[in-house]
């Protein structure tokens, strides 16, 4: 997206509020009291938004977008978000059918919007969505597993396993999210952090939406220790794939929260 700001100056009322929430300060009134950048502004302007999202009268426009397009904040209910997190689960049975495209879509709509340090376009998402490729991907993992001769632990686990109906790589899903990162594009200490938030709020996400999630070791193992597997997933050059989720419709409902222990927290 272009770094560019547009003031209807009609709709200003100049308060200032877009130039004060400014994480970079690359924002200033000009000489008739309207924003504008900085010298240089746009340079070291982030893409946050953040001036758009706040102005009062929709009178800043960001790259282009029209403010008016963007959605009223409507906060949930803080008691029902709590309830959707004491209710995620991991599942680990799956029907064998596709998620309709039209949670898919809401799924892949979402992954815009998971915080990332410094705003950086740093992430690249690859999602398998349909039984049929599932099946594809499954096939050739285990055909290439039986075709090799190696000590490593994990594979044989997950030979000596399959070899007993367990498919411990990919339980059945029917679908499958890996996230990526350019680690030449992270800001400094985010390379890890980056990948498991946005996996995080997928998660939950997902769960709101019926949809069955469990994070996957196994998946991400196997992949880390064979390139062959690994490319399936299309990882665009310079990124480095960090997990994988399994998803789907589950096969079970899970009909009340678990009762945890208190976190172990020290108050300062």
């Amino acid at each position: 997206m272009k770094k560019s700001i547009t003031i209807d100056k009609n709709k200003c009322i100049h308060c200032g509020m877009c130039i004060k929430d400014c994480i970079v300060n690359c924002l200033m009134f000009d000489e008739n009291k309207i924003p504008k950048y900085i010298d240089g502004g746009e340079k070291i302007c982030v893409g946050c938004q953040h001036c758009m999202a706040i102005c009062p009268k929709g009178a800043l426009s960001f790259g282009g977008k029209n403010p008016d397009d963007s959605e009223p904040i409507n906060f949930c209910k803080s008691d029902e978000l709590l309830n959707l997190i004491k209710s995620r689960r991991s599942f680990r049975t799956f029907q064998e059918k596709d998620i309709p495209q039209e949670k898919i879509s809401k799924l892949i709509e979402m992954l815009a919007y998971p915080p990332k340090g410094g705003n950086v376009d740093d992430l690249h998402f690859s999602i398998v969505s349909t039984v049929e490729k599932m099946r594809e991907i499954k096939k050739f993992t285990y055909d290439k597993i039986f075709s090799m001769q190696t000590d490593s632990p994990v594979i044989n686990f997950c030979k000596e396993n399959y070899k007993n109906g367990k498919d411990f790589i990919y339980r059945g899903a029917s679908s499958l999210i890996a996230v990526s990162v350019d680690k030449s594009k992270a800001i400094i200490g985010c390379e890890n952090a980056d990948p498991i938030i946005a996996l995080s709020y997928f998660e939950l996400y997902a769960q709101s939406l019926g949809l069955g999630t469990v994070w996957s070791d196994a998946t991400l193992s196997i992949m880390q220790e064979i390139p062959e597997v690994r490319e399936l997933l299309e990882i665009p050059k310079n990124f480095t794939l960090n997990y994988t989720i399994l998803f789907g419709v589950p096969k079970i409902k899970y009909k009340r929260t678990v009762q945890r222990e208190p976190a172990n927290v020290t108050m300062i």
